[in-house]
């Protein structure tokens, strides 16, 4: 339970181009990135299991972006609310982290992932709902 506290009063961080993405989700859902993080989150736990060191990469309409924005830093408390153990009860259904360092980077590679397919989406589809919808399918 302790690892639990710790893991809710953190702050994560991620790269670059996941917290640009995440700006242009932000925008399109008309929402926070708090909202669009635990979607990405969820979708990328539902999709598998994922390296620990997983890193985004730039997607074909992405290659001349010029990054000049922070990485983002999202506090646990602010991505997980009060549904931590149900993240983490659903991230330990695929993965298998050794330490709470592992889990962690999991966690963190699981919500870049999550952006990155929701960049992938949203690059088909014109609006926030026909995205959401293609994640239920």
């Amino acid at each position: 339970m302790l690892e639990m506290n710790k893991l809710h009063n953190s702050t994560l961080q991620s790269t670059k181009l996941t917290h640009h993405r995440l700006k242009i989700l932000g925008e399109m859902a008309q929402s926070s990135e708090d909202h669009v993080s635990r979607l990405a989150l969820s979708l990328s736990i539902a999709d598998g299991p994922i390296e620990s060191n997983f890193s985004p990469e730039l997607l074909p309409h992405e290659k001349t972006l010029q990054l000049n924005n922070s990485e983002k830093q999202l506090r646990g408390k602010t991505l997980f609310k009060e549904d931590l153990i149900i993240f983490i009860s659903a991230l330990l259904q695929k993965e298998t982290p050794e330490d709470y360092s592992q889990l962690r980077s999991l966690i963190i590679a699981h919500w870049e992932r999550g952006i990155e397919m929701l960049t992938i989406i949203k690059t088909e589809k014109k609006d926030w709902i026909e995205v959401v919808e293609e994640c239920l399918k």
